[in-house]
């Protein structure tokens, strides 16, 4: 008897298992994707300090991450947003007036902004040597808050290996992974 108990229970433990896999693997239906962001920007170097990181205003993204999903499966919504984290983000330069390149940035901070939400760090890079690409680290964090909406923005901290008095024209390229579930 304690046998037929002891298999009993096993089997019931294992079509437990089961059944969660085959929800959740209904419920994923619509598999991750990916949304860029993409944009050209100019930033003035005449203030940028060696010792501290001086501030860019805010760069506006203005991501719908409604019409985003909807443009997946119209069957979905920002109501189904289940995570949403930052997978790249790079800058490539463009031009200069004077031709400084991207080395002249030695550290920087990019930071994300939406209304009610508190400032958050998503990239970082420290020592970049790089004239022409600077490779951002991006922590595996959540970012589902500040996509609820669409007034979403970043914010620039650089600090410059030498004073330079230059105005620089770099492209940035980032990606966010988006899940979406019923």
């Amino acid at each position: 008897m304690k046998k037929l108990s002891l298999i009993m229970g096993m089997l019931v433990l294992f079509f437990t298992t089961s059944c969660r896999d085959i929800v959740n693997s209904v419920l994923d239906v619509l598999p991750p994707f990916d949304v860029p962001f993409t944009t050209t920007l100019a930033v003035p170097f005449a203030n940028v300090s060696t010792t501290t990181y001086t501030r860019t205003p805010e760069i506006p993204m203005n991501i719908d991450l409604d019409a985003k999903i909807k443009q997946n499966n119209p069957n979905y919504s920002i109501n189904n947003l289940k995570s949403v984290k930052m997978s790249t983000l790079d800058i490539e330069y463009v031009s200069s007036q004077f031709d400084t390149k991207l080395d002249v940035i030695k550290n920087a901070r990019i930071y994300i902004k939406a209304p009610n939400q508190p400032e958050k760090l998503i990239a970082t890079v420290a020592n970049n040597t790089n004239q022409n690409n600077i490779t951002f680290s991006v922590p595996d964090e959540e970012l589902i808050n500040y996509f609820r909406t669409n007034q979403n923005s970043l914010i620039f901290e650089i600090q410059a290996n030498a004073v330079n008095a230059d105005q620089i024209t770099m492209k940035m390229n980032s990606g966010f992974k988006v899940k979406v579930q019923l």
